[in-house]
């Protein structure tokens, strides 16, 4: 009876580890999260050269440039928003996503 207990127990740990890796329903994965912020940060970035804006809050304007992006990558707002909830729930996710969004920001060469 301990052995076969052993190995349920050992089955079950497995097969929450392959789940930890999933994210929920309507939330963001990993490559989505790193081509929604680095697309929204050189946004961010190009409204502030342009308008001189402080970052305490988000202009009219940029709030338009927002559901453009949105558009063209295919997400929603609400998918957005439940995936910021998620991953400020997973910091080491969040990290690893804003990690790789620097490195290919840093990536990106200035015009000349």
């Amino acid at each position: 009876m301990k052995k076969c207990s052993f190995f349920l127990l050992a089955a079950l740990l497995a097969l929450s580890a392959c789940r930890h890796d999933e994210v929920p329903p309507g939330v963001l994965g990993h490559d989505q999260m790193v081509a929604f912020l680095g697309e929204a940060y050189l946004l961010e970035g190009q409204y502030a050269v342009a308008t001189r804006y402080a970052y305490d809050s988000v202009p009219d304007g940029l709030a338009g440039a927002y559901d453009a992006l949105l558009d063209s990558l295919g997400f929603t707002r609400a998918q957005v928003d439940s995936s910021l909830t998620f991953y400020a729930a997973h910091a080491e996710r969040y990290e690893a996503i804003q990690e790789e969004v620097l490195a290919r920001l840093n990536g990106i060469q200035p015009l000349e």
